[in-house]
């Protein structure tokens, strides 16, 4: 019986706890995410970040994405918890409203 990470497993539960990471920090401006298994064939969340441009500036974008990043590890412990990988993309809005990327959203 192959093995089945929680995260799947408890999808509802999860979604809860996903919900729960909001509000989400200054300067998102959507957040969604999939789940899926990654290259390698592991169960993992990827996680579609959209920002604001100010946020997404080159002078903002290490401590947005860090900051992100932390909050969600910290809170969610993706891998520890639920046994999926955390993938993280992030997206300015003008990148966003040019692309038109549905994931993104």
């Amino acid at each position: 019986m192959p093995y089945l990470p929680r995260g799947v497993a408890e999808s509802a539960e999860l979604i809860q706890h996903l919900n729960a990471l909001a509000p989400f920090p200054p300067g998102v401006v959507n957040l969604r995410y999939t789940l899926e298994n990654d290259w390698s064939g592991d169960p993992a969340i990827f996680f579609w970040i959209t920002l604001t441009d100010e946020a997404a500036r080159r002078a903002n974008l290490s401590q947005t994405t860090r900051s992100i990043k932390n909050r969600i590890t910290q809170q969610l412990d993706p891998a520890g918890q639920w046994g999926l990988f955390p993938y993280f993309h992030f997206r300015s809005q003008s990148e966003q409203a040019k692309l038109k990327d549905e994931v993104f959203g």
